[in-house]
């Protein structure tokens, strides 16, 4: 019996190692990738990288700022002006828009994110 036993224990010993082996690949936070510690800072310090940096952070910025202008836009156009420009830059808290309405130029600051107008400015 002694090594039937022997057995049995090695047997789910060897089960168990197994198990949480494949949990611990299956459930490791945020799809971490063992090489891309060691190929990170070889990519970071490449001549691609470098010329492209400027880039790629531009596009991570502003990828917003197209839909923050036309729902300006569209608040603008529903008050009755024809909406010529529109300006938002990241951070800023107003957005400016030049806009016609009968034959006068104005210029139309909204806050953001509520879109309130803030001021009205003949141009």
């Amino acid at each position: 019996m002694n090594s039937s036993l022997l057995k049995s224990s090695v047997a789910v010993g060897l089960i168990a190692a197994m198990l949480g082996g494949v949990t611990g690949c299956m459930t490791t936070p945020g799809g971490y990738n063992a090489y891309g510690d060691i190929y990170e800072d070889i990519y970071k310090d490449s001549k691609i990288y470098k010329k492209h940096k400027k880039t790629i952070n531009t596009i991570d910025k502003d990828i917003y700022r197209p839909a923050i202008e036309q729902t300006a836009a569209n608040r603008v156009s529903n008050m009755g002006y024809q909406v010529r420009d529109v300006r938002y830059k990241k951070g800023d808290r107003t957005i400016r828009v030049k806009a016609n309405r009968g034959n006068q130029n104005y210029k139309i600051d909204l806050d953001y994110p509520s879109y309130n107008v803030i001021r009205i400015k003949n141009d």
